[in-house]
């Protein structure tokens, strides 16, 4: 964990970019620099004017001409190099908004599986988006017209203010301590109120996500309505709690004000005594209260930023968090490409845990030769999907290992697994993209078509593609909605077969499909089973009695292993399934 504050953190982001922070830097100080030299060319032209009209002084109309076109020019150039600094800023903050926002997002996607199955998927969404704006906002105000320019132009000032009269530095600048002192403990109140406000939006974005998701289930039970009403009220709930820092950042407002106010008063007093008693010119009083403003200005924006940073520091920390998630799950530095699978795959005393002293898996030892089928059975918790996702390294085992032709599975890299193991889904999962793209998801190169037709044929599924609005170019909508669950069940073995994998892991759907469907995809995946490793999560005993080998899965251990006719005989787990089954199939 990166014990660095967020803002630090964010600052950091900087380093790569120090040209141009240093070329923004020269640009605000001559910018600056040009705002100030106006005020003090008024103060000459104006002790200039009152000379002439007390008659000690000739006509300076070249004077005035003069300081016109040196005020003309100030100005122009001034707002010339603020637009180059805009422009320049605005390129390198969004850079690095869309850099952090990525680099977060690849993160996320490569996280291990067990930190996915325990977030919402639309809570971490909305915790990136809200943080990279975050990032984006904080850069913005540091580097942008709210904290560094002003914070230029207030060194500028109080050093031209200083030389001339070190009483009316003095004067504008004490009140800026006082301010900083009564602003602290009123940020931090407002940075921890706004903690709070982010998670309770968080807990909105994920309510929304997940509605989104199950539409068609909330308008199949007519909760429109209330779903509306339990979203109204979540947001009502959060602003409530951000309304709270808002009453905040208004007092720190109202402060801001008074110590501007009073400051402004101060230099008038000041200045105006010294006017009367000869010390000070009218163009040096009236140089100072430009001064004046032009240094309270910074404390303006102070007011502004301050809470803002607040607010976005804690948008940015929830980010964070997803960047320093441990990876459980990771190559090795010498970590080697799998070779191509060819001899056996071996479970070898492999315990594994969720949480602590609960074992998923218990001391699980088997070997598999190559492009045998295997079938997984047992009750809903056995530890069937806990075996898979070990074979394909979604998580490691807490003791144990696992072999693929005698390689260690944490001595390959994971990506080399996943390149010959294929998975089709109880469920498949579809993007909203076009048939092909989602038949030929995850394979690397061109999308070949006619590659991709050829896969589609071997799963039966080309007739029914070939029959949509498109064909392999119709978008199939969010998670497949526009396909049924058969068709989106042979599209996801199209993509089995695209993949052309060593390792095929099947968890069977024909559960819950129509008889056709089931007849079609039955095929398909029997074609698509040929010469190679198969495993088989089955929900339905008919569907692997061909199986080389079974194994019972009972309370995370392998009860008994071995064909059909044999467990009948050797497994009490085996037989009360097949027994529960055959009943309800004659029923």
């Amino acid at each position: 964990m990166n014990s660095e504050s967020p803002i630090t953190r964010v600052i950091k982001m900087l380093d790569s970019r120090r040209k141009e922070v240093i070329m923004l830097f020269l640009f605000a100080i001559a910018s600056a620099s040009l705002d100030i030299a106006v005020p003090l060319i008024s103060q000459h032209l104006i002790d200039t004017l009152i000379s002439f009209l007390r008659g000690k002084a000739e006509q300076p109309f070249g004077l005035l001409f003069l300081s016109a076109a040196a005020i003309i020019l100030a100005t122009i150039v001034a707002r010339v190099l603020r637009s180059m600094y805009d422009y320049r800023l605005f390129t390198m903050v969004t850079t690095l908004e869309d850099r952090i926002r990525t680099e977060i997002f690849e993160k996320y996607l490569t996280l291990h599986a067990l930190f996915h199955n325990s977030s919402s998927s639309g809570q971490i969404i909305g915790r990136i988006e809200r943080g990279a704006s975050a990032v984006y906002a904080i850069l913005n105000d540091i580097i942008g017209h709210n904290f560094l320019p002003p914070l230029i132009m207030f060194g500028i000032v109080f050093v031209t203010i200083a030389v001339k009269n070190i009483w009316i530095a003095l004067v504008v600048f004490a009140p800026l301590v006082i301010y900083i002192f009564a602003a602290r403990p009123l940020s931090e109140k407002i940075y921890q109120i706004e903690r709070n406000a982010n998670d309770r939006f968080e807990f909105v974005s994920k309510h929304a996500y997940d509605v989104a998701g199950n539409v068609l289930t909330v308008k199949k039970f007519s909760q429109e309505l209330a779903e509306t009403n339990f979203q109204r009220n979540l947001l009502k709930e959060a602003r409530e709690v951000q309304y709270g820092a808002e009453r905040l950042w208004m007092v720190l407002e109202n402060i801001q004000t008074g110590i501007s106010v009073a400051g402004r008063l101060g230099v008038i007093l000041i200045a105006g005594f010294q006017v009367i008693n000869g010390q000070t010119t009218i163009g040096e009083l009236v140089l100072y209260l430009s001064l004046q403003q032009m240094a309270y200005s910074p404390m303006a924006q102070l007011s502004v930023i301050f809470p803002r940073l607040r607010r976005n520091t804690a948008k940015v920390e929830r980010m964070f968090g997803i960047l320093d998630e441990e990876n459980k799950v990771f190559d090795r530095d010498d970590a080697r490409v799998l070779p191509l699978h060819s001899k056996e795959v071996e479970f070898k005393d492999v315990w594994f845990e969720y949480r602590r002293k609960s074992w998923a898996l218990k001391n699980i030892s088997v070997k598999v030769p190559a492009g045998s089928v295997v079938a997984l059975v047992g009750r809903s918790g056995s530890g069937k999907t806990t075996f898979i996702n070990l074979l394909m390294r979604s998580f490691d085992p807490q003791k144990g290992k696992i072999f693929i032709d005698g390689h260690d599975l944490r001595d390959v890299t994971r990506e080399s697994i996943l390149n010959q193991t294929a998975v089709v889904p109880q469920e498949v999962d579809l993007f909203s993209r076009t048939i092909l793209e989602n038949i030929a998801y995850g394979n690397r190169g061109a999308k070949e078509e006619e590659d991709v037709m050829d896969a589609a044929k071997s799963a039966l599924a080309h007739n029914f593609i070939v029959r949509t609005e498109y064909g392999y170019d119709t978008l199939v909508g969010e998670r497949g909605i526009r396909l049924s669950g058969g068709e989106r069940q042979r599209i996801g073995i199209a993509r089995a077969v695209y993949r052309d994998p060593r390792i095929l892991i099947l968890d069977e759907a024909t559960s819950h499909l129509d008889t056709e469907s089931e007849r079609l995809i039955s095929a398909a995946t029997e074609s698509l089973m040929k010469n190679r490793t198969t495993f088989i999560i089955a929900h339905r005993l008919s569907t692997i009695l061909k199986a080389d080998t079974i194994l019972v899965f009972e309370n995370g251990r392998i009860e008994a292993m071995g064909p059909h006719r044999e467990l009948l005989g050797s497994s009490p787990t085996y037989r009360k399934l097949y027994e529960l089954q055959f009943k309800e199939a004659r029923t």
